[in-house]
């Protein structure tokens, strides 16, 4: 070990005077621009922390719910656990050493842990999606490097992640492979995923060809209308169903519910809030976002003729009810919930003996494009019919129209960002090649028409 050159490289990675840190639970968390000296430090020390365990150390750079300006790092153990309490306190000694002490608590460390320091190391690195975040890993492999520890670098990367790799590497595979694929895709399998807090759901699939196929919210809400439609002409009953779908809906959905299912249709602006009001109007109010957020409203009175209907009717028509009476309390009324909805979707596959093929294969979706212009002022664009027509800037919609009308069936909306100055554009058509082609085209009326700022929009996706 050459003190002179650590010496040399920690000046690169100067502690800021008077700063005291301590190492907690979470690890170090600060703001970020106070942790360069931290990040190599302990790179350093996951180095001798590995020699002296024989194993693999994680080094995870991240502040989990921080603010954004924060950030943080935490060193996982040959186990996959934390570190150990000693080693926090050589972690907390380490980070906060004026330069000029740095030599003598790293020789403190070895000397204290008989730490060999002929023994290879290996450190892997992970990080979250923070801005600082590349930059700091830059400095945790710095101070790997310099005590000649060997590395590799996941990048993006969940904590649970890393202290999983930790673990695997540990044990030779035998608790199991040090991959993040997750899970390997077996042809024509059905796979689901929720989003972060499991209030939307998604389905898909590969094909025997290795095709991806995305089975979304459009799919999932035309899967569960005709299941229950079906169980409602069984036994007789007309409540009111109605189908709420926002402006992003596939046309093809749309066609399906109304023309092959024979379902109400209706659109409302984007956002769960105007679906779920809108979907209180019915006996039976099913909406699902396309993104895969959403479930199925019962109205009082529904929920009490079907009750009722389960005690009355006899033979099948009563098993029928009691079907339906059961899957009303499979769903999540109070909001769209992804594992609820899963529920009730692998129920009524199992029911109805469906493979995610056949469900797949009910409506084509048609191609579609989605594209984003940046403006001066995202207020200049006013829309009305759930979304679905400009009423500025002035001329605006009439471009679209005229451009809609190139394209065989073809539609084309654009609305305002909730959150930033730019409008959204969505554009479908018969085939990918004209969806893209309409998606484009409605970006340049949008730049020319509504306060375009830097770049026109460029084709090719």
């Amino acid at each position: 070990m050459d003190l002179d050159v650590i010496t040399k490289y920690s000046a690169l990675h100067a502690k800021p005077g008077g700063l005291i840190l301590q190492y907690g639970t979470a690890g170090f968390r600060t703001k970020a621009e106070h942790l360069d000296h931290v990040m190599f430090r302990m790179g350093l020390l996951a180095v001798l922390r590995s020699k002296q365990t024989k194993s693999t150390i994680g080094v995870m750079v991240t502040a989990s719910h921080n603010p954004e300006e924060d950030n943080g790092v935490k060193l996982v153990d040959p186990l996959g656990e934390m570190l150990a309490p000693s080693w926090e306190e050589h972690a907390t000694c380490l980070a906060n050493a004026e330069e000029q002490d740095m030599q003598r608590v790293l020789i403190g460390i070895i000397e204290k842990e008989a730490v060999n320091l002929q023994q290879d190391a290996f450190v892997v690195i992970g990080r979250d999606t923070r801005p600082s975040s590349e930059k700091l890993s830059h400095s945790v492999i710095d101070g790997v490097t310099i005590l000649r520890g060997q590395f590799h670098d996941y990048g993006l990367l969940t904590t649970p992640q890393l202290h999983y790799m930790v673990y695997c590497r540990n044990t030779s595979g035998q608790y199991g492979k040090a991959t993040i694929e997750g899970m390997e895709m077996k042809s024509n399998e059905r796979c689901c995923s929720f989003d972060g807090d499991a209030d939307r759901i998604v389905y898909y699939y590969r094909d025997a060809d290795g095709h991806f196929h995305l089975i979304d919210g459009d799919k999932i809400a035309t899967l569960i209308s005709s299941f229950l439609k079906e169980l409602l002409l069984e036994i007789g009953e007309n409540l009111n169903i109605g189908v709420v779908q926002t402006a992003y809906a596939n046309g093809s959905s749309t066609r399906y519910l109304e023309e092959v299912m024979k379902v109400p249709v209706y659109c409302t602006k984007t956002g769960v809030k105007h679906l779920h009001h809108k979907a209180q109007e019915f006996d039976i109010g099913i909406y699902f976002e396309a993104n895969g957020h959403g479930t199925v409203l019962f109205s009082k009175v529904a929920e009490m003729k079907i009750k009722q209907l389960a005690k009355e009717l006899e033979d099948n028509k009563r098993k029928v009810a009691k079907m339906l009476e059961n899957i009303i309390d499979l769903f999540n009324q109070a909001a769209g919930d992804a594992i609820s909805d899963m529920l009730v979707t692998e129920a009524i596959l199992a029911l109805k003996g469906l493979t995610i093929q056949q469900w797949d294969a009910l409506y084509t979706d048609l191609p579609n494009r989605q594209l984003k212009v940046k403006v001066a002022d995202r207020q200049v664009i006013n829309t009305t019919d759930a979304e679905r027509q400009a009423v500025t800037p002035p001329g605006l919609q009439e471009a679209i129209n005229g451009l809609v009308k190139k394209y065989r069936l073809s539609r084309a909306f654009v609305r305002p960002s909730g959150t930033e100055d730019v409008v959204r554009v969505y554009a479908e058509a018969d085939s990918q090649e004209s969806a893209d082609s309409l998606a484009h085209e409605v970006s340049l009326a949008v730049f020319q028409l509504a306060g375009g700022v830097g770049e026109r929009p460029q084709p090719g996706f």
